[in-house]
């Protein structure tokens, strides 16, 4: 995974991930506990995103500053979505579009079986794949 800012480690990454998707500042033992990692560690980790003009303090707990470019994912709401479960949802929306037009023809077509199949094929593939590009960012 690219980021647009050098320097952010894969702990760090995750400590922007928690924060971007937290409703809420969070402290460095909050984060610490969510991680499983120690406090100090959060906190050499948070510093350096804070460094980075990443993250800043908010209170007692710390928040999102200014957002990473991060060229697999898409930020929807509150959460980082990898861009390939947004495509994989293209492709359920083309086999959704062809099972009504099967229903309002009321006959199935070899190429309405051959959409439907790749469709669904597309969509299981991509949703897997971006399903395990987020679960990357953990491990």
């Amino acid at each position: 995974m690219a980021e647009e800012d050098k320097g952010v480690s894969r702990v760090a990454l995750r400590i922007y991930v928690i924060l971007l998707e937290s409703s809420e500042p969070l402290g460095v033992r909050d984060i610490a506990r969510m991680l499983d990692i120690p406090v100090s560690t959060a906190y050499y980790h948070l510093k350096k995103l804070e460094d980075l003009g990443i993250v800043k303090p908010v209170g007692l707990g710390y928040t999102i500053a200014n957002p990473l470019k991060l060229e697999d994912y898409i930020v929807l709401g509150r959460r980082l979505v990898p861009k390939l479960i947004i495509y994989s949802f293209f492709f359920l929306g083309v086999v959704v579009g062809e099972l009504l037009l099967i229903l309002a023809r009321r006959w199935v077509t070899y190429d309405s079986v051959i959409v439907i199949v790749v469709g669904l094929l597309a969509f299981i593939i991509l949703f897997y794949e971006g399903f395990r590009l987020r679960q990357r960012l953990w491990h």
